[in-house]
């Protein structure tokens, strides 16, 4: 087919740019699709008597007619649901390639052997078609002329039919882009109507409520029409340049978390944490808010505040006079030890009272300090060691490497028992007059457990210490407290002493 080489007619096309027109403004006016489709066949029709025009969409590869008043019933019947192929007439065909399609006798075509009888039944001899692509340059569906004639397209009709095509295009796009913004509005709408939770839209310069949901409407207390008619200022007790504030940094994103006290029409105040982020309209950015009344959780947070501030007060009193009754008790113990002619009973008593003072140590670590489940080791033990040995009246070297454990209160009050006993006893014992004492302390984690290692350079002991039979109380008395905290003890005499105890970290 070769078409014929002449200019088109300037009138025509200006009868066509007007037509268009048209349609374009149908199309920004979001008038139906349907409606739109057929002012397009309509249009074509009216510019061209001769050409009967038809809209067909092509949906999961089959054909639907969308506009085709002007041909018969029985012939969009027949093609009505017809799968697109190589060899599905005009339109089918086009569907099918994505390239247009001119059959100039429908009776010889091998295109519409399917179809020609009942298209020739109803004088339809000849058909042109034009795809019509997607923006992903899919096929979507095809703008078709048939004629009662045997006839091939002049350029001016190869114009119209493409141009026909590209009009339908936009329709289309401009239908499914209108569906999706209209179902994405409604689904907000929906969200935002029937949610339980207060949600406002707020213009962010002036605070104007532009409008505000039921659950809103019901938990300030004012109706809908008067809501929507205040500014957030008249809610939010903040000064009004605060609360602008804070509004453009929520337009701005910078925050999207605010706590804010709020007045309900009640005129009772309520705290409530508000969540803002911004949206785009069609003009303007506005501030889309969700509000959660917090004020039981903030009056519950207020008395737990309250209630531990005074178990704190309550705690350290009873703990600092426990520390000033060890102290008491300590002291008669040493004004009774200090009446005693007996040494042996003297000494008891200093023993007591260094247990004592012992206790009265970890009680002012524990409970004077940042907390009463558990502290540091070395902040307990270095100063309980120096303590102990100040209480004797000969110079002693203390070496000392704690690691900064944090140990239970449990724990840290038997290892400070622990620790005075092996300390006094080494200092009462192990003292030679050729050489100055030394006393060693090591605390280390190995593994999952505590080691605590004490020695001194002194003369030592018998090994049949050793012997539960031969120990004495202090000895046995450590033995039982490392028991008491799931430890084992093991010691040593021949050179100094030495003890390793190993304890389970909980």
């Amino acid at each position: 087919m070769k078409l014929r080489n002449r200019n088109l007619d300037p009138e025509k096309i200006a009868d066509f740019e007007c037509f268009r027109s048209g349609v374009l403004e149908l199309i920004v006016g979001n008038t139906i699709l349907s409606e739109t489709l057929t002012e397009i066949v309509r249009g074509i029709e009216t510019l061209n008597p001769s050409m009967l025009c038809s809209v067909i969409l092509i949906e999961n590869s089959k054909i639907k007619i969308a506009s085709a008043p002007s041909l018969p019933k029985i012939y969009n019947d027949a093609i009505e649901g017809e799968t697109i192929g190589p060899s599905v007439g005009s339109c089918g065909t086009a569907a099918y390639t994505g390239k247009r399609v001119i059959v100039e006798n429908i009776e010889t075509s091998p295109l519409w052997t399917k179809y020609k009888n009942v298209a020739l039944q109803e004088k339809l001899l000849s058909c042109w078609s034009e795809p019509i692509k997607s923006h992903r340059d899919e096929v979507i569906g095809t703008f078709a002329i048939y004629q009662h004639e045997i006839a091939s397209p002049n350029e001016f009709d190869i114009f119209i039919i493409s141009e026909a095509a590209s009009l339908v295009n936009i329709a289309i796009e401009k239908s499914i882009v209108s569906e999706k913004l209209t179902e994405s509005e409604r689904r907000f709408r929906d969200f935002f109507e029937k949610n339980s939770s207060v949600m406002l839209i707020i213009e962010p310069n002036t605070g104007e409520i532009i409008s505000a949901n039921q659950a809103a409407v019901g938990y300030y207390g004012y109706p809908h029409e008067i809501l929507t008619k205040m500014k957030i200022d008249e809610i939010n007790i903040l000064p009004s340049e605060e609360i602008k504030a804070e509004r453009i940094r929520a337009l701005k994103e910078e925050r999207n978390y605010f706590s804010f006290p709020h007045k309900l029409a009640s005129g009772e105040i309520k705290q409530v944490e508000v969540y803002s982020t911004p949206i785009e309209t069609s003009n303007r950015s506005l501030l889309f808010s969700i509000v959660h009344d917090v004020t039981e959780r903030k009056t519950a947070e207020e008395k737990v505040k309250s209630l531990l501030s005074e178990k704190e007060i309550i705690l350290r009193e009873v703990h600092h006079r426990i520390k000033n009754n060890m102290t008491i008790l300590s002291n008669l113990l040493d004004l009774q030890a200090g009446s005693q002619e007996n040494e042996e009973i003297r000494n008891s008593l200093k023993d007591a009272t260094s247990r004592i003072r012992t206790m009265a140590l970890l009680y002012d670590k524990l409970y004077s300090g940042k907390g009463f489940r558990e502290s540091r080791l070395d902040e307990y033990l270095v100063p309980l060691a120096k303590e102990i040995i100040s209480l004797f009246p000969y110079p002693v070297k203390l070496n000392t490497e704690i690691a900064p454990l944090e140990l239970s209160a449990g724990q840290l009050q038997t290892i400070g028992i622990i620790v005075n006993e092996l300390l006094t006893n080494s200092v009462k014992y192990a003292r030679q007059t050729s050489k100055e004492l030394e006393i060693t302390i090591k605390a280390y984690r190995e593994g999952q457990n505590f080691q605590l290692f004490i020695s001194d350079n002194g003369k030592g002991f018998d090994p049949q210490m050793g012997n539960p039979d031969k120990m004495g109380f202090g000895l046995t008395l450590v033995s039982m407290l490392t028991k008491q905290i799931n430890g084992v003890i093991s010691f040593r005499g021949d050179k100094g002493a030495e003890y390793l105890i190993s304890v389970p970290i909980k």
